[in-house]
């Protein structure tokens, strides 16, 4: 397997950080991965997420932006939408000049569940298959393009989470008549506050889960 990085410029032309894992045998899979605000590609659900894609033989292209390091904060909500759409448009394209893949994955955590909606926008990425960690589920972008387009999905989320919303969460499930993990007690971090052995069983639910989903 090979390592790199992609030459990817995003919003304003600013370069993209990345890391791309191609296969050194012929795949037709890609799998994508979109991190949150602050929880990095490196987050176990994402990392977990990713290996078991490359065990299938996918490749995969792993976003790697810091935006608590810019000053995303403080402009304006369409601006922001503005640069996280750019950002996302430019991920995609770059991972779809690799090869001719014929299966997709997206992977978003938080903040990269709205990435993952912008690029569902896109007539290339309606047929991909979409897990949704701790989706922003009070965004009406994100909601309205699930149930627009719906995409095979996994919903991944804790009760204690701020972004919990059930009732849209079971809508969105319906739309697309996907599955989901709901956690009792895990927060946004998708941990249980408290104790680490909960939080580890937390985390194996989910990788099983993600196996069986992505299987």
């Amino acid at each position: 397997m090979q390592l790199t990085s992609l030459k990817i410029p995003g919003y304003k032309d600013q370069p993209v950080p990345n890391t791309f894992y191609r296969q050194d045998s012929e795949t037709r899979q890609l799998g994508i991965v979109l991190p949150g605000f602050r929880h990095s590609a490196d987050r176990a659900e994402l990392y977990y997420g990713a290996r078991i894609l490359l065990e299938k033989g996918a490749d995969v292209l792993r976003a790697e932006y810091t935006y608590y390091e810019t000053d995303y904060v403080k402009v304006s909500d369409d601006e922001q939408y503005d640069w996280i759409s750019k950002d996302a448009s430019a991920v995609g394209n770059a991972g779809l000049a690799q090869r001719p893949y014929e299966r997709i994955t997206l992977l978003g955590k938080s903040l990269g569940t709205i990435a993952m909606g912008h690029l569902l926008g896109d007539p290339r990425f309606r047929t991909a298959t979409c897990v949704w960690f701790t989706p922003v589920l009070t965004d009406p972008m994100m909601v309205d393009r699930i149930q627009q387009v719906k995409p095979r999905s996994l919903f991944i989320i804790g009760t204690a989470d701020h972004y919990y919303q059930p009732d849209v969460l079971k809508s969105l499930v319906a739309a697309t008549q996907g599955r989901a993990t709901v956690i009792d007690g895990a927060n946004h971090g998708l941990e249980i506050p408290g104790s680490i052995p909960q939080s580890l069983d937390t985390l194996n639910r989910i990788v099983t889960d993600l196996q069986e989903f992505l299987r």
